[in-house]
């Protein structure tokens, strides 16, 4: 790093809207707080107005709303406080003017051409922000790997995915204005990434959970084209809807629409009395349509809805644009993602008769299959570990995959986190549980870090694999070679206390837990 004069004036970038001061932290540049836009509620977002002078970036900006409290089991993960020592959670102050970014990048000149990662929180399509989870701080991939890191709030939930097109044009892209900002974001990145360090023809899209499905949805957004270049999806895998029509996805969306302003009271000839509705009085009423149509509750209660030629939904199932081709894509998930709270304490304390009750207990007339499949896929690992064998989000993933490897010109990559973490006796790696190792910040997260020897070793294993994919769009390192990912060859990257790569079916372990275990989630 070349050496500077540091002044009150240091560090100051010029964007193409104007000046930004940020701070210094060891040799990596934050510039928090970045207005990249303005929205209206319902509309597509514009972006951010030039301003004169010089504007602080030091702290962060504003967070979307998020929905009632109430909405969310006491015992969900995603509660507030609710059960949060394991994924732990920041608020923030909450406005609908959300649109904000932040950036750590080690360098401040246009020749500099590094990496770049834009970063979409999880939280579904309805919470979340970018300083919810500790470990989205950017500072310590960047400083580590020389790369540049973004990450951004967009609406969310009602005020970013309720569609409600069907009550006149002025609401066409109500249903995706959430995913607009995303794409607002990466035109800004394309436009101003390069005073900040940036290669504007080096972006990987990344993301965790509901972040990873915004990062796979992009393939399916026009507007996005070229502004990205590799995608990272991290337990993010969608549904598939491939015996779905377009038409039928857009009504499904319309009618939660339809349904919230009814119970409103609004109709065409009002409808635009719902842009001054408070957004608490929206936010509730859009459950309560959510329930008497029998969508999914909590933060499943949102997706993004079709809108011709802005997005083209998931009826085609995500990532299969020919435009898309030549995107790199990488996608995985964790052993145990929302069935890992099996608080079972050291497990050498139960005989085998014990743990086959046990098992018994969740899988019925199933458990010997169950056992017998489990111990032929992690021979390692302690069998009563089959509780916490993720049903939901390694299938998806899988069939993903499958489809997209055969369709497009460009690698595809899979990985899986297996690692037992020592934390109460011992728990699967859990939903949220990958995202501090990616970033750096296992210390960050006690639960990781106490009394984890091998937390470091396989911090640098995956943190290294995630730079070599923003770098070149390979995850191989000189430690670990990564091979792709085929319908035929099912190969994926395992993290554990001894990483590498294998290539096991584990569909029918998987069938086995779906059909016996029906309420797992």
């Amino acid at each position: 790093m070349k050496k500077v004069i540091r002044t009150p004036d240091f560090p100051i970038v010029r964007t193409k809207q104007g000046k930004l001061h940020g701070y210094q932290e060891d040799d990596v540049f934050h510039f928090y707080g970045i207005r990249y836009g303005r929205a209206e509620r319902f509309q597509l977002p514009e972006p951010e107005p030039k301003w004169d002078g010089i504007r602080d970036a030091k702290s962060y900006g504003y967070i979307c709303p998020l929905m009632p409290e109430e909405e969310q089991p006491e015992d969900s993960p995603m509660s507030a406080p609710g059960n949060s020592f394991e994924m732990q959670h920041v608020y923030w102050p909450m406005k609908e003017q959300c649109l904000y970014l932040n950036v750590w990048t080690k360098h401040l000149e246009k020749s500099a051409k590094k990496p770049v990662m834009v970063w979409l929180h999880g939280g579904g399509f309805s919470c979340g922000s970018s300083i919810e989870i500790p470990a989205y701080n950017g500072h310590n991939l960047c400083d580590y790997g020389d790369v540049v890191i973004v990450n951004l709030n967009h609406r969310l939930n009602c005020l970013g995915f309720l569609d409600l097109s069907s009550f006149g044009e002025n609401y066409k892209y109500s249903g995706c204005a959430g995913m607009a900002d995303v794409v607002l974001t990466l035109q800004w990145v394309k436009e101003n990434i390069e005073v900040f360090g940036g290669d504007p023809d080096n972006v990987t899209v990344a993301g965790q959970s509901g972040g990873g499905g915004k990062a796979a949805i992009l393939m399916q957004m026009p507007p996005a084209d070229g502004l990205y270049h590799k995608v990272i999806s991290q337990s993010g895998a969608l549904r598939d809807r491939s015996g779905t029509s377009i038409t039928e996805e857009k009504r499904h969306w319309q009618s939660l629409g339809e349904k919230t302003a009814e119970i409103l009271g609004l109709t065409k000839e009002n409808i635009e009395t719902i842009d001054a509705v408070p957004y608490e009085e929206l936010a509730k009423a859009a459950v309560q349509a959510g329930k008497i149509l029998g969508f999914p509750g909590g933060m499943m209660l949102f997706e993004p809805s079709p809108a011709e030629g802005f997005y083209e939904g998931l009826a085609s199932i995500v990532g299969f644009r020919e435009e898309t081709k030549h995107i790199p894509v990488m996608a995985g998930t964790v052993l145990g993602e929302f069935a890992f709270m099996h608080y079972l304490g050291d497990k050498t304390r139960y005989t085998e008769v014990d743990k086959y009750n046990i098992l018994e207990q969740n899988y019925g007339k199933n458990t010997m299959s169950i056992i017998k499949q489990f111990r032929e896929l992690y021979p390692r690992m302690d069998i009563l570990y089959a509780l916490s064998v993720d049903t939901l989000f390694r299938p998806q993933t899988t069939a993903f995959l499958d489809r997209r490897s055969e369709f497009t010109k460009a690698k595809c990559y899979n990985y899986m986190m297996n690692v037992i973490i020592p934390y109460l006796g011992g728990l699967a790696p859990w939903h949220c549980a990958d995202i501090p190792y990616v970033f750096r910040n296992v210390e960050m997260e006690p639960a990781h870090c106490t009394g984890y020897q091998y937390a470091e070793k396989l911090q640098d294993q995956i943190s290294k694999a995630w730079i070599a994919f923003m770098k070149k769009g390979n995850p191989s390192t000189r430690s670990l070679k990564w091979s792709p990912y085929t319908k035929e060859h099912p190969d994926r990257m395992i993290f554990a206390e001894e990483c590498g790569m294998e290539e096991r079916d584990d569909s029918r372990l998987l069938k086995l837990i779906s059909e016996s275990c029906k309420k797992k989630y």
